[in-house]
Formats: structure tokens, sequence, C-alpha cells
């Protein structure tokens, strides 16, 4: 006898036997139990998940010499002859070949007739979206008033092409794909029966391979079977399908993860070599970030996926962020859809992985990363801080307590204040004494070391300022002019204000700092070889934030901030960044700890609903104040406010335009 498929073999015989439809075999049990079944029913849902079994199923039900029984026996006459398909009263139709109106009438004409055998004629119309709207308009009446001793079931994978006026006709069951545990049990039940020798872990590979269909999952496993004459493996399974292992999928991924393309690329030729295709290659990559997504955001179990008990996946997954991985995703996906146009998918494949590998394509994802694990750790230290308990101060100090004693004890010694001839303090206290002694004086000589040894960072004209007196803000008249009014200005920048910092963090625009970060290492890339000393400088710091005119650049070294500050380098730094982005850009470079604890200050106070921020002073005693570079005043300003200027000073007068 001809050798007969496992799926056919193993056809769901009872509603007992389907997998992973329990929502619809429990409404069929008890309609038939109770002799409430409908003249139509429309089944939908992918391939391979149990229509046309429980189709049969139903039509042996129904027709089964018990009846009315929730499964059919499988033992009387009827059901045998329904089962080997020797009886007529089941008619299955295919649509996808007999779709015309036709064949449809034909239908019409033939359910008038009583049935031969059983007590209903059942009609299985399978993949009947592809029917014409012809045959669909003839089927109509028919479908909504049909003899009592005929039952429609009409079965499709696409719903959305059935026309409402059948869908309003019958009753509709959705069936789901097969969950994984379901499908590995119903697996298990046939290897056992016939007696094959399989891994445990190749089993759960099938029946993730099979997205659900039952009858895909028991077809791979009878390929598999005769695939290996020995017992089958996991290799096996990956072999028949083409698909890749999943400790080489995490060997590629790892590669991809430390930026290392070239360990990335040579793995990728070796599975193309072998056989694998460059699309379903890029498709793994993407099904494996896929479940690395899942595992990180959702509570899952270890046999939801045989990929989620891997050690190197789990670690993987306390490494990789989010972000990282729809970017990964995006560049895949990308990939993926320009294979369609093109007969060398491979190059696709391997643009995709230069690009996932790029340090300046995800650079801005790295520093979202970085700063979000900041936040973190900030946030950590300070539930730390605040989960230790208070302890109150000690009411008396350890020295008072003890000089106290002692006196205490001399005066009982002593006999009486006529017998001392001078006062002697207590050697504790000459202790004390000493060591305040030697403190001050410590001070001192370091303070007389500062002075002598080290050059003043200003000159006497530096340091001092013209006193103004406060007086209200009032319009000055200069000249009769009314052009501009002249007031007393603020206080001048020093190199490390905080102002500075407050204009960038209250007018931040992070699209400009966006698109000047994805240009930020070109600068040493395109800096010639007179400014390539400087554009190095550049892009060792990280821009922090900017508002298109003056940029936050931040070092680890505050002694780097200070060589960035000094005017003659700033002023050549400056040049470099305006004429590489177009527009006039000044900086400030400030350490990484200062930034950081001044950007927190600022998220803390707009937290609290404040606008036009105000910050505490920068105090980093790293940091040195750079002599003041004097301006000249532009040629073009009016000779009133130059005599102004004259007046009262350049460090004072601020001009406003006039009315």
């Amino acid at each position: 006898m001809a050798y007969k498929a496992l799926y056919r073999t193993y056809r769901p015989a009872t509603f007992d036997e389907i997998a992973g439809q329990e929502h619809i075999t429990k409404t069929f049990k008890n309609a038939l139990k109770n002799n409430k079944i409908a003249h139509a029913y429309l089944f939908s849902g992918p391939r391979g998940t149990g229509k046309t079994s429980i189709a049969k199923i139903i039509a042996k039900a129904v027709n089964c010499e018990k009846a009315p029984i929730e499964n059919p026996c499988n033992e009387c006459d009827i059901c045998r002859g329904i089962e080997d398909n020797s009886i007529s009263d089941v008619i299955e139709i295919d649509a996808a070949s007999n779709n015309g109106v036709d064949e449809i009438r034909e239908i019409r004409d033939k359910v008038k007739y009583l049935p031969g055998v059983g007590k209903y004629k059942v009609y299985i119309i399978d993949e009947v979206h592809m029917l014409s709207t012809g045959a669909f308009n003839a089927l109509l009446k028919t479908l909504e008033e049909p003899p009592k001793h005929v039952i429609f079931i009409l079965a499709t994978t696409e719903p959305h092409k059935i026309p409402a006026t059948i869908h309003s006709r019958c009753q509709r069951f959705d069936f789901r794909g097969v969950s994984v545990p379901d499908m590995i049990a119903r697996l298990n039940t046939i290897v056992k029966e016939e007696n094959i020798a399989v891994e445990k872990e190749a089993i759960k590979v099938i029946a993730e391979s099979a997205e659900g269909g039952m009858r895909d999952a028991i077809s791979l496993l009878d390929q598999v079977v005769s695939y290996t004459d020995t017992k089958v493996t996991v290799l096996d399974v990956h072999a028949i399908k083409g698909t890749v292992s999943n400790e080489k999928l995490l060997n590629i991924v790892n590669s991809i993860f430390e930026n290392n393309a070239i360990s990335a690329i040579k793995q990728l030729d070796d599975l193309v070599l072998l056989g694998k295709e460059a699309p379903r290659l890029v498709d793994n990559l993407i099904k494996f970030y896929r479940d690395l997504l899942i595992f990180k955001n959702v509570n899952t179990e270890e046999n939801d996926q045989l990929l989620f008990t891997e050690p190197t996946f789990i670690d993987l997954s306390k490494k990789i962020s989010n972000n990282l991985i729809f970017f990964y995703i995006d560049t895949l996906n990308k990939a993926q859809n320009d294979m369609k146009w093109t007969n060398n998918s491979k190059l696709f494949m391997e643009l995709a992985l230069i690009k996932m590998v790029d340090k300046v394509e995800k650079q801005e994802i790295v520093i979202a990363d970085e700063f979000k694990s900041l936040k973190e750790e900030i946030e950590d230290l300070r539930q730390k801080i605040d989960s230790y308990k208070y302890v109150p101060p000690v009411e008396k100090n350890f020295i008072e307590e003890k000089l106290e004693q002692q006196q205490n004890q001399q005066e009982d010694d002593q006999p009486s204040f006529e017998e001392i001839p001078s006062f002697k303090p207590s050697t504790l206290e000459k202790e004390i004494e000493k060591e305040v002694v030697e403190e001050i004086a410590k001070k001192e000589d370091s303070r007389e070391e500062h002075i002598i040894d080290k050059k003043p960072l200003y000159t006497k004209e530096d340091i001092e300022e013209p006193v103004v007196k406060e007086e209200p803000e009032e319009e000055i008249n200069l000249f009769n002019t009314t052009i501009e009014e002249v007031i007393i200005k603020k206080t001048p920048y020093s190199t490390y204000d905080i102002r500075y910092v407050e204009d960038v963090l209250n007018n931040a625009n992070r699209e400009v700092k966006i698109s000047m970060n994805m240009r930020w290492f070109d600068i040493e890339r395109e800096a010639t070889s007179t400014n390539l000393s400087f554009a190095r400088m550049i892009t060792e710091g990280r821009l922090c934030a900017t508002d298109g005119k003056m940029a936050i650049i931040e070092y680890l070294s505050p002694s780097l901030c200070n060589r960035m500050m000094k005017p003659e380098i700033k002023k050549q730094i400056i040049k470099i960044l305006s004429e590489f982005y177009n527009k006039e850009i000044d900086f400030l470079a400030l350490p990484k700890v200062v930034w950081e604890e001044k950007s927190q200050e600022f998220i803390k106070k707009w937290k609290q609903g404040e606008t036009n921020i105000r910050l505490s002073p920068i105090n980093h005693s790293g940091l040195k104040e750079m002599p003041k570079i004097k301006h000249d005043i532009e040629d073009m300003t009016p000779d009133s406010v130059k005599e102004a200027i004259n007046i009262f000073g350049s460090d004072v007068v601020k001009v406003k335009k006039g009315e």
C-alpha cells in the first residue's frame, strides 16, 4: 500500500484531538449535544489550524447513528463511510477551481434532494473567497434559506474578501494559530505513536518554525524523519527548513553589538556558502531581534521559546537597549524591502550590516542610552541616600566632655583657690591649642606659597571694575537723540559664567543639536593640516546642548576645558565651528561632573514648573578664569553711543534699539 503522509494519517477524528481551538470545539460540542446546529457556518483563519477537520467532524456528528452526540462515535457505518469518502452526503468543493456561476447553480439545483444515507447533506466549500461575484450572488438565496436537511460550511483564509451579504447569513468562527505548547503536545503524541527517535529541542524548533500551522508542523516532522536515518536533531530541522541555528544567530548579533563588521560579514558569508539565502538570513535576524525585544519588555516564560533559555541571549538582553534594537530592525527591514527589486540580495545584506555597526549612524542612540543610564544611576544613588536613617547629633562633644571631667577632677584635688600660684591649662587643652596653631600656620604657608610661586591670572586693571552707584533705570537722551537709550549694564560674563549655561538650556534646540551631532566627527575628517590639532580638540568632547548660537561641550578633564577656553585657542575653535556649520557659533567647555550637576539642577527646576530658570554658580577647583579680551567697537556704532561709552565706559553701557 502507498505511504500515507503523517498529516493525513493523524487528521483529528474528534473535537478532543483538535489542538488549540477550545473556543470553537466547546461551542460545537454544546450545539451538537443540544441539537442546535445552524444551517450555515463560516470558518476563517490561518492555514493548517483545523478548519476542514472540524467541518468533517461536524458532518460525522450530525449524521452519526448515536446522534445527538457531542463527538462522533467513529464506529458506525455512517461515520466510517464519511471518513473514507464512500458516502455522497458530504460534498467537499474546492472553490479555487470551481468558482464560476455554473458550479454554484448546480449546487443550488441539487440541495433540494434528500440525503442518501444520513440525516443531513453537508456542503464543505474550501477557499470560498475565490468564488466570483456572480457565484456569490447565485449562492445568496440558497444560503439564506436552504432545505432543512442541508448544512453549508464555508472555509477561507481571507475573510475580508467575503461579501457582507454572505457574512450576515452565516455564523462566523475565527480560528487562531496553534500555540507552541499545544503544538508540542500534539507532535509528542504522533512521535510516540510512530515510535520516532527525536530530540526534545528538535520538537520545539519544529513547533516554532510552523508559525501556528499544525499541518505545517506535522509535514515538517515527516520530512525531517525522512531526512535522517538516526535520531532527529535540531541541526536536521534547520537543514531541512533552511533556517539558521540560534547559536549562529547569537554569534552574528554579538559581533554587530560589538561593532565588529568583519566578523559579522564573514559569518554571514559562511552561511551563504552553506546554501542559506540572503533574504532568509535577514528575515531570521529580524525575528531574532523581535524575540530579544519581547524578552526584554514582556514577562515571558522559559517554555515560550527555546532561545529564552540561552545564557548568552539573556546576557545580551541586559546589555542592549530598546532604541538600539529598533534601529537594527529598521535597518534590516529596509534592506529586506530593497532585496525585492534586485538580483544581488547579498549586497544589501552586507550594506545593512555595515550600517548597523557604523558609530556615526547610531551616535544619537548611543548618546541617549548613556544619558538614560546616567539618570538611572543618579536616581539609584538618590534613593540610597534617602534610605539612610537620620542620626541626631551628639549633645556633647567628646572633647568638651573630657575637658569637663578633667576640670571637675582638678577642682576636687586642689585644696583652695588661694593655694594655686598661677593658672596652668590642662594637657588636653594644650594639645588642642597646639593643633589649632599648626593648622593656621599651614594655611598661612600655603597662602604665601600661592602668592609667591604662582603668577596672577589677572592684572590689576582686569580685576578692578568701575564702581557705579545703583540708580533706578531711566531713559538717557544724549545730544537730543532718541535712537538709543543707555542703561546700566549687568556684570560682564566671566569665563565659566553660569549665565552661559542658563541661556543655552532655557533656549535649547534639540533639532539643531541632532543635526550638529550627526556631523560632529566630520569636523576632524574635513579639517586641513593647519587646523587638524584644533579639530581633534573639538571632537574629543561631546556636544551636550545648544541653542543654535552657543554650544556647551563636555570634557572629562577640567584641564582640557581650561585649554579650550584660552583666548587664543578659543578664537581658532570658534572660527572652525562657524565655518564648518556655516553660522556664528560660540562655545563653553565644561567638565563632565559640572555638566551633570547643572543639567540635573535644571531638570529638577523645570519639573517644578519654573520658567526662565536660574542656576547656582559654577564652582570647581580645577577651572581657571581666563584673561578678558577687549573687543573693538564696530565702525557702524552711532556717534551718540560712542560718546556715552566714553563717558560711562564700555563695561557699563548697553544699547537698545529705539522706536
